[in-house]
C-alpha cells in the first residue's frame, strides 16, 4: 500500500465506498423485493382495467354519435314515426354485425320531453317518465353535450354513452349507446387474471334486476360473465378493508391478492366497485422474478466493480515499472 499513489488510495477508497452503497442497496431491495412486486401487480391490474374502459368509451361515443346523426332517425323522431326508427335500427344492427365484432347491441332512445321512446331490446316498453332517476339524460338535455360514464338502470351498473340528437339547431330527443362490461372480465381472464362488477345493494331499488345476484357483502354482481371461484373467495373477503385501501394498495389472502377501483356515476357519487385478482401462485412468480432482476443487478454491479478494481491494478502496476 506505501508504493500505490495517492490518486489511486482515493480511488480505491471511494470504489469500496461505492460497492458498499451497492450493497445496501441489493439488501434493501431484496427485503423489500414483495413490497414491490405487491405494488407493481396491483398497479398493473389498474391499468389494464383503465386501458379497456378507455377502449369501451371510444366505442361507445363513436357509435352513439355515429346512430344519433343518421338522416332517417332524426326524421322519424320529429314525424314520431317509431315504426321506421326501428326499422332504421335493425338496418344498422345488421351492419355492425357484420362488419364489428360488437353482436349484443343495445340503443335507447329518448323523447325531448324525457321520455323513453324506443329500448331496441324492449320495443314494447316505451313512453315511460326518465328524468325521476336518469340524471345523465337530464345533464345531456341541458348542455347539449355527450355525457358518458357508469349508471345504475333497472339491469345494474353498465357504461352508457349518451349524446344529444340535434337538427337545425333544434333538441329532439338523445340517444344512449349501452355496452355490457363482460368482456372486461373476459379478457382479465384470457389474462389469467379476474374481475368483479360489484354495484352497491343500496341501488337495488333502482336495478330491480340484480335482486336476486350473487352478492359480495354489501355489493351485488352487475356483471353476466365472471369466474364463479373467485366470486366465492370474493365472498370471504374482508371487504371493509379493501375499501379503506389506497388507490393500487392490495390484500393477499391464501387464494388471491386483491386490488380495487371504485365507481362512481356522472356525479361523482360511489355506485359500485371493480373488485380486480390475481392468483397467488402469479403473485410468486412476480415475486421470484423481482429477486431475480435484484441479483442480475447485483451480479452485473460485482462484475463491474472488479473490473474497474484490476484495471487500476493494472494501470498501477504499469506506473511503477
Amino acid at each position: 500500500m506505501k508504493n500505490l499513489s495517492p490518486v489511486f488510495k482515493i480511488a480505491f477508497v471511494l470504489l469500496l465506498l461505492f460497492a458498499v452503497a451497492i450493497g445496501v442497496y441489493i439488501n434493501n431491495a431484496l427485503s423489500n423485493a414483495e413490497e414491490k412486486a405487491y405494488a407493481d401487480l396491483a398497479e398493473k391490474l389498474i391499468s389494464d382495467l383503465e386501458h379497456e374502459e378507455q377502449f369501451m368509451e371510444r366505442i361507445g361515443v363513436t357509435n352513439a354519435i355515429l346512430i344519433s346523426d343518421n338522416k332517417r332517425i332524426k326524421e322519424a323522431i320529429v314525424n314520431d314515426d317509431r315504426d321506421a326508427a326501428i326499422d332504421e335500427l335493425k338496418i344498422i344492427f345488421d351492419k355492425f354485425q357484420k362488419s364489428t365484432r360488437i353482436k349484443d347491441l343495445k340503443v335507447h332512445i329518448h323523447t325531448a320531453d324525457l321520455k323513453s321512446y324506443i329500448r331496441n331490446w324492449k320495443l314494447d316498453k316505451y313512453g315511460d317518465d326518465l328524468s325521476g332517476f336518469r340524471k345523465t339524460i337530464v345533464k345531456v338535455k341541458e348542455t347539449r353535450s355527450p355525457v358518458l360514464g357508469f349508471e345504475v338502470g333497472r339491469i345494474g351498473l353498465t357504461l352508457r354513452s349518451i349524446v344529444p340528437i340535434i337538427e337545425d339547431n333544434k333538441y329532439l330527443g338523445s340517444l344512449e349507446f349501452i355496452q355490457a362490461y363482460d368482456n372486461v372480465p373476459k379478457n382479465f381472464e384470457k389474462k389469467g387474471n379476474h374481475h368483479l362488477l360489484l354495484m352497491n345493494d343500496s341501488l337495488l331499488y333502482i336495478a330491480s334486476y340484480l335482486k336476486d345476484a350473487p352478492s359480495v357483502n354489501h355489493y351485488k354482481l352487475s356483471s353476466k360473465f365472471y369466474n364463479k371461484v373467485f366470486l366465492e373467495a370474493a365472498q370471504n373477503l374482508d371487504i371493509d378493508q379493501l375499501e379503506n385501501l389506497e388507490k393500487e394498495g392490495f390484500i393477499l389472502t391464501d387464494q388471491y391478492m386483491y386490488t380495487r377501483k371504485d365507481i362512481k356515476d356522472t356525479s361523482n357519487n360511489k355506485v359500485g366497485m371493480h373488485l380486480l385478482g390475481i392468483p397467488k401462485k402469479e403473485v410468486y412468480k412476480a415475486i421470484d422474478n423481482e429477486k431475480k432482476t435484484v441479483w442480475m443487478l447485483a451480479g452485473i454491479s460485482g462484475f463491474l466493480l472488479l473490473l474497474v478494481l484490476i484495471f487500476m491494478f493494472i494501470i498501477q502496476r504499469d506506473k511503477s515499472k
